[in-house]
């Protein structure tokens, strides 16, 4: 049970906790840094900045029995010395350390515990997974952990922030994100931020000890704030019961899961970061044919992925027509639709006529891909081309790829051009997506570069998603389309 009252710094949080309600987590009125330490080369200083410079609005209490005083606050010789009730506690002690102090939280009636500390089962030695089944026994004992070797929660909601999250955007959105990696549970909010992607929650929760996998994907199944659920993962800890609640979640929000350690070498590496069993690939092919998540194999392709579900989900389908310039262009994009199972139907041939009458007479192309016949089209030509095409109910999502050679070379001075799709997406009936590529790479080209960053992010705030390269949106669209046909097909 959750009580909220509001005071004059903002939320103060009242909470009840059953062992399975994870709220007090992503929601804590009081947090203890356990560990805390003014010298920012230690992750207790670092995660003590992180939180400051975020500007946690819960109660804030500082643990460490070697200092009286750090940053201007007090602090406390140890969790049972603080003079509050305290929802969550993150922990940045050694790991040999660790047991006494969880065993402290236990005693104080602490709901939850990020365990930041590494050193355990992923160390590979028999002291680490001593240790680490120490942790597994106390948390047994009625304390949910995250951790260890993790970075814990973010929550832009509750001002909550991670170890390196200090700087991360401070609006909520509709992605939910799980990852054992700290380095890809940090690079997705920052990186995600140029791309208008915000969170409800990210979660990195390293060997998952405790809660793992399986206990976030049933929270977020149930979470309001979160409409799509992406995942970074080595190996699931219970894997029937993550089997479960992957066959729960996927018929109510898109899942998209980068599922790493499927080669050989991919799961020693991940055994030795987590202390995963990652698993062969052919159980987790069915895992995803089964369950109707969503397969990604890299950062970017799930980044993409993500991208395309927060903005083309509701109308996005198979049958694709690319309206772009140059002949090149055309011929790649049939050759990418058709690699990804698109399908590029041709357009009605009453369309074509009007095509054929509406563009320059020379170098264009009226069947599917749309050619306007020049990387420098003219307004009307590009109109005439998104509006034609849009008529066509056999055309479910509209690329264009027409624009991104005329926006680095005339940014914002073409105001009438560069908002075209957005007035176009506001009445046509399909999904519409762009795709803007860097077109030049070196040092003197970072004014073409901010030109680029300012449509994208002109884009995004209007709902239309943009892609680095044509292959990469078509294979973004065809992960959607597929997820739209799974469900249809229930």
């Amino acid at each position: 049970m959750l009580r909220v009252s509001a005071t004059g710094n903002g939320c103060r949080l009242t909470v009840e906790m059953h062992r399975d309600d994870l709220t007090p987590l992503f929601y804590p009125g009081s947090l203890a840094l356990i560990g805390a330490s003014s010298d920012d080369s230690k992750f207790g200083g670092r995660f003590l900045r992180s939180l400051l410079q975020f500007g946690f609005r819960g109660r804030l209490h500082i643990v460490n029995p070697r200092e009286s005083e750090i940053l201007g606050m007090k602090t406390y010789p140890s969790i049972l010395d603080v003079p509050d009730q305290i929802d969550l506690v993150g922990i940045t002690v050694p790991a040999p350390a660790v047991p006494q102090v969880l065993e402290q939280c236990l005693a104080k009636g602490v709901k939850g515990v990020e365990l930041i500390s590494s050193g355990f089962a992923e160390a590979g030695t028999e002291e680490g997974r001593r240790l680490q089944d120490q942790v597994k026994a106390i948390a047994g004992r009625g304390l949910r952990v995250i951790g260890p070797n993790c970075f814990g929660i973010y929550c832009p909601a509750s001002t909550l922030t991670i170890m390196p999250g200090g700087d991360f955007p401070r609006e909520s959105g509709p992605v939910g994100f799980t990852s054992q990696s700290g380095v890809f549970l940090r690079r997705f909010p920052k990186r995600g931020a140029g791309l208008g992607i915000r969170f409800s929650k990210a979660i990195g929760y390293g060997n998952g000890v405790d809660l793992n996998e399986a206990d976030f994907y049933e929270y977020l199944a149930d979470d309001p704030e979160t409409r799509i659920i992406a995942s970074y993962m080595e190996g699931a800890q219970d894997a029937r019961r993550f089997f479960q609640a992957l066959k729960r979640a996927t018929p109510v929000k898109p899942v998209v899961i980068w599922k790493g350690g499927l080669t050989q070498s991919g799961a020693r590496a991940a055994a030795s970061h987590t202390g995963s069993l990652a698993g062969e690939e052919a159980i987790w092919e069915a895992v995803f044919r089964q369950t109707g998540a969503t397969r990604t194999a890299s950062f970017e392709e799930m980044m993409d992925a993500v991208l395309a579900f927060v903005h083309l989900a509701p109308r996005c389908g198979r049958r694709v027509a690319v309206v772009g310039g140059g002949g090149g262009t055309s011929v790649g994009a049939a050759d990418a639709c058709e690699r990804a199972g698109l399908k590029t139907p041709f357009l009605a041939p009453s369309l074509q006529e009007r095509l054929v009458r509406a563009l320059p007479p020379v170098g264009t192309s009226v069947a599917n891909p749309i050619d306007v016949g020049t990387v420098f089209p003219e307004y009307r030509h590009l109109e005439a081309a998104l509006e034609v095409t849009a008529e066509d109910p056999n055309v479910d999502t509209i690329i264009v790829d027409a624009l991104s050679t005329y926006i680095s070379i005339n940014g914002d001075e073409t105001p009438d051009m560069l908002e075209l799709p957005v007035r176009f997406k506001k009445t046509a009936d399909k999904a519409i997506a762009m795709v803007l590529p860097v077109e030049a790479t070196g040092t003197k080209a970072v004014e073409l570069e901010a030109r680029r960053r300012r449509a994208v992010s002109y884009y995004h705030t209007a709902g239309i998603p943009v892609f680095l390269t044509l292959e990469r949106a078509v294979a973004a669209v065809a992960k959607v389309a597929a997820y739209r046909e799974w469900l249809a097909a229930r």
